[in-house]
């Protein structure tokens, strides 16, 4: 090995515009971590919820106190890091402008790397909302975690497409990475979000092994005691396993009397499963649309709600248009929409499958009736199919 250039004395004029390189480095490094302070862009991001579970229990009013110093704009993973500002818990305001790719445009090389660069962790008390239609996610997670009183309004969030899923033997491939992570948090408003599959759909998924390489896992996840969550006026599309509530039957000295999660005005769209699928929580679905195709070729719809252990859920005047409907058990084709895992609390008011009513309370299940009160006002409106294009067209970002 040469050891000349290291040994080699420097000349005067060298070793000046060397410290000027560096010092141009370091000027840079620090411009692109520290976040400066922008114009409130919209009233709306000042907005608290004022429906649903979100409502209770003080409410949740994420960076709606912000200070003016507290409020920035973000075009780009670095700025939206230096806005985040770790977990600094102070109210915040964060507006997005631009479609923000979380890998920074490198792409992840292994599950180790994925895990540590795309999962974005939001600090309590903070607001994020998309400018327009131009707030977007892709390439990762949004993950709120350990934390309380938060707000995702106007965003676009593609699914992250795992790198390096894992094989389970009899269960095939799996995907770890989530769009939208609850985990062990309070008070949460989604309103006018979308998450999608976007430019990668399953029908794109390879074989590896005999079996689909399946490289997605979940649109949203509340587990572990997360609660007073509200989603509405959003929409789900482009995806098999989209919304769980209740990550595991063995969970429920954490979960119970907890998970309480109200969905309103939201269009799931060529959705496979998991609208939502709750285990333990009390989940509260009125004027929600879901348009799916039992035969479509990459999101094959299975069902709507499902039951899980503990788990209750109370139905009002949803409409469901789902095309090639099929009877499962000896059931009408219309039950096929709600699937029992171990619940056994459900009731539905005033639903209507493929245009017309039906009794989801008759298909045979073996529930019993939802019968805790809702505590919060609100007015399921009687569902119609004008209603329910009013409500598709109105969901998801660039609608606020």
């Amino acid at each position: 090995m040469n050891n000349s250039r290291s040994t080699q004395k420097t000349t005067g004029r060298s070793a000046l515009g060397t410290k000027s390189a560096l010092a141009a480095i370091i000027a840079t490094t620090m411009m692109v971590s520290v976040a400066s302070a922008a114009s409130l862009q919209t009233a709306k991001a000042t907005e608290t919820a004022s429906t649903g579970w979100a409502t209770q229990s003080g409410g949740t009013t994420g960076g709606a106190k912000a200070s003016s110093s507290k409020i920035y704009a973000v075009k780009n993973i670095s700025e939206f890091k230096a806005a985040l500002n770790g977990t600094d818990s102070s109210p915040k305001i964060i507006q997005v402008t631009g479609a923000i790719d979380i890998s920074g445009g490198k792409a992840y090389t292994s599950f180790d790397d994925q895990k540590a660069r795309s999962q974005i962790s939001i600090p309590s008390n903070t607001t994020i909302i998309g400018i327009d239609s131009k707030g977007k996610f892709t390439n990762g997670s949004l993950v709120v975690k350990g934390v309380s009183n938060v707000i995702l309004r106007n965003l676009y969030i593609e699914t992250p497409v795992d790198v390096a899923p894992h094989y389970e033997e009899g269960d095939g491939w799996n995907a770890e990475w989530d769009a939208v992570v609850i985990d062990s948090t309070d008070h949460v408003w989604v309103d006018h979000v979308t998450i999608s599959d976007g430019s990668f759909t399953d029908d794109k998924y390879t074989t590896k092994n005999g079996e689909k390489y399946v490289q997605h896992d979940g649109a949203l996840d509340i587990k572990r005691g997360s609660d007073y969550v509200t989603v509405s006026n959003s929409r789900f599309e482009l995806h098999d396993k989209t919304i769980l509530i209740g990550h595991s039957d063995n969970n429920g000295s954490q979960d119970s009397g907890k998970l309480r999660v109200t969905f309103h005005n939201n269009l799931f769209d060529r959705v496979g499963e998991r609208t939502p699928r709750v285990r333990f929580g009390s989940v509260h679905a009125y004027n929600n649309v879901y348009v799916g195709d039992v035969n479509h070729k990459a999101y094959r719809y299975q069902y709507s709600f499902g039951i899980g252990t503990s788990g209750s859920l109370l139905s009002e005047s949803n409409a469901f248009t789902i095309d090639n409907l099929k009877k499962i058990s000896g059931r009408d084709k219309e039950c096929s929409v709600v699937k029992a895992f171990n619940g056994k609390i459900f009731s539905d008011k005033g639903s209507i499958i493929n245009g017309a009513s039906y009794n989801l309370n008759g298909c045979g299940f073996g529930f019993s009736s939802y019968t805790a009160k809702i505590p919060y006002k609100y007015s399921a409106q009687t569902i119609t199919t004008s209603l329910a294009n009013s409500i598709s067209s109105n969901a998801g970002y660039g609608k606020l």
